[in-house]
């Protein structure tokens, strides 16, 4: 049993089963280096992160040639740098407020707030506000990933600061921002609130840290229709992990750099009982884990549940379900091109719930039923 309360067996590749079926349709093409997609609470407009610092609409299916966004003066761009995560605020329709998450021009993490212009399909760039900034010791694992919660806290995933091995042990240091799931209320205080029931709010580490033991997480998700956080953390040199935890339990450490995977790591001792992952698979299979979400939408209505991530380097599509505590219906399907998509870097959620991936060689595919057997190429 795991310290998020579910039963554990990390499994790997032998157990996916060949699936068909699904297909991906495209959405959008052209793309300087895109990294994310998602879309304000029922909107119908798809918004994709530029790493270079620019943030693109998708509006009735055409990809608007004036940004809704552009940050690239205040971005630093290359490598694992640049624009790297947006999150609307859950009443964006009211409050007009998205968030970024970008390294500035000194390489540090900033969370910044915008507000959107008159014109919706503008945000008004002179309306930043930095609700932290976060120094980053090397220019890469800068994590990136935001989002809320269904508790309507903003979480900020943080790498453990780069280079290898974690040299500054930041993973398992409570009292570091770096190499953790960040929680603050940014409806509260200026420029944010510490939630009260953040593990660490009362003392013993830093308060904004909601868990521990990241090395980089790419990406993390909430499940829509149950109250489970994924989190797929990249591996050092040879295992990829994703991990599903209570997304209610606080102060959960998932083992970087003591462990990568389930696997001994270093001799630095944990801050706090250890949380496997349910799976991981080794550097034959892939070099770098991309996460995705679980799929709430109604076009796939049979793979309700079915959480879909992807591999950097070898670019499969794989699948499985959470099925009382554990990982079944474990898949990987064809979606032609011999089954794989390229380098995936994201993927994203619209406002429907349906799933689309982002490639990069510019595309934004959505994932679709597939209406004839794949095609051999």
């Amino acid at each position: 049993m795991s310290a998020a309360g579910l039963p554990v067996r990390a499994w790997a590749s032998g157990d996916f089963a060949p699936a068909t079926g699904l297909a991906l349709t495209p959405v959008a093409s052209g793309l300087e280096s895109p990294l994310f997609l998602t879309s304000p609470p029922g909107d119908p407009r798809l918004f994709v992160l530029e790493q270079p610092g620019r943030v693109r609409v998708i509006k009735a299916g055409k990809l608007l040639p004036m940004p809704f966004l552009d940050v690239t003066a205040d971005v630093s761009f290359g490598g694992e740098r640049g624009l790297l995560g947006l999150a609307f605020h859950p009443r964006y329709a009211t409050t007009g407020y998205l968030y970024l998450d970008y390294t500035d021009r000194h390489g540090d993490t900033r969370i910044v707030r915008y507000h959107v212009s008159r014109e919706a399909d503008r945000a008004d760039p002179a309306s930043a506000k930095v609700l932290l900034t976060i120094s980053q010791p090397y220019p890469n694992h800068n994590g990136g990933m935001i989002a809320f919660g269904p508790d309507s806290m903003l979480y900020i995933g943080m790498g453990d600061g780069g280079s290898g091995g974690d040299p500054q042990r930041n993973g398992q240091n409570l009292h570091s921002l770096l190499g953790k799931l960040l929680r603050i209320d940014v409806d509260h205080g200026d420029p944010y609130a510490i939630p009260r029931d953040n593990p660490y709010a009362r003392g013993g580490g830093s308060g904004e840290i909601w868990a521990s033991g990241l090395r980089n997480p790419w990406r993390y998700s909430f499940d829509r229709g149950a109250a489970f956080l994924y989190i797929a953390d990249v591996g050092q040199n040879k295992f990829e992990e994703v991990n599903v935890a209570d997304a209610r339990k606080a102060g959960l450490d998932y083992g970087w750099n003591t462990r990568e995977g389930l696997h001994e790591f270093s001799s630095t001792k944990a801050a706090a009982p250890l949380t496997d992952p349910v799976m991981e698979y080794g550097h034959g299979e892939g070099c770098s884990v991309t996460g995705g979400y679980v799929y709430r939408g109604r076009a796939l209505g049979e793979l309700a549940g079915t959480y879909f991530f992807s591999d950097y380097c070898q670019g499969w599509l794989r699948s499985f379900r959470m099925v009382q505590g554990r990982p079944a219906e474990k898949r990987q399907w064809d979606v032609g091109d011999r089954g794989r998509m390229g380098p995936v870097t994201s993927f994203g959620e619209d406002a429907a719930g349906e799933l689309y991936v982002i490639t990069q060689d510019g595309k934004v595919s959505r994932l679709v039923r597939a209406t004839a057997p794949p095609t051999p190429r």
